[in-house]
C-alpha cells in the first residue's frame, strides 16, 4: 500500500510535461501550452484538477462558467477585490446565515423584473442609515416568520 502512495505524493510534488498530458487535457488547457512549463507542479495540478472537472461538465455548465469567466476578465482590479472579498464574507458565515442570504435571494429573483428595478430604486435612493434599518426589520421579520 505503501509503494502505491508514494507516486501519487511525488507525482504531485512534480512538474506534468506537456507531451504526457492526454490529447483532451492538452485540448483543453492549449491556450496555456506556452506557459507550461514554466508554471509551479502545484499550478499544473490545480488546473489538471479542473480540467477534469470540466470534462464533466454538461454543455450547458460549461457555456455559464464560460460566461461568468467573460465577465470577471472585464472587470476592473478593484471590482475584482471587491468580489473576493464578498465571496470570504460569505465564506465566513454561518451556515445559518448562508440558507438566509440564499433564501433572499431567490425572493428577489422571483421578483417580475419591474418588482426588481423598483426594488432597486427603493433601496438606492435609502440614506445608509436608512438602507440599515430596512435590513434589521426584514431580519426580524425573517425571525418572526421562522418561529
Amino acid at each position: 500500500m505503501l509503494g502505491m502512495a508514494m507516486p501519487v505524493a511525488f507525482a504531485a510534488e512534480n512538474p506534468v510535461p506537456w507531451n504526457q498530458l492526454s490529447a483532451e487535457q492538452q485540448k483543453t488547457l492549449e491556450p496555456l501550452k506556452d506557459r507550461w512549463s514554466d508554471m509551479p507542479a502545484e499550478r499544473q495540478q490545480r488546473l489538471l484538477r479542473n480540467t477534469e472537472r470540466w470534462q464533466q461538465m454538461s454543455p450547458e455548465q460549461r457555456e455559464r462558467l464560460q460566461k461568468n469567466r467573460q465577465r470577471l476578465q472585464q472587470l476592473t482590479p478593484e471590482q475584482r477585490q471587491g468580489l473576493r472579498q464578498r465571496q470570504q464574507n460569505v465564506r465566513n458565515m454561518t451556515p445559518e446565515q448562508r440558507r438566509k442570504m440564499r433564501r433572499a435571494f431567490e425572493s428577489f429573483r422571483d421578483m417580475t423584473p419591474e418588482q426588481r428595478a423598483e426594488a432597486r430604486k427603493k433601496f438606492q435612493a435609502m440614506s445608509p442609515e436608512q438602507r440599515r434599518e430596512f435590513i434589521q426589520k426584514r431580519r426580524q421579520q425573517a425571525e418572526k416568520t421562522k418561529d
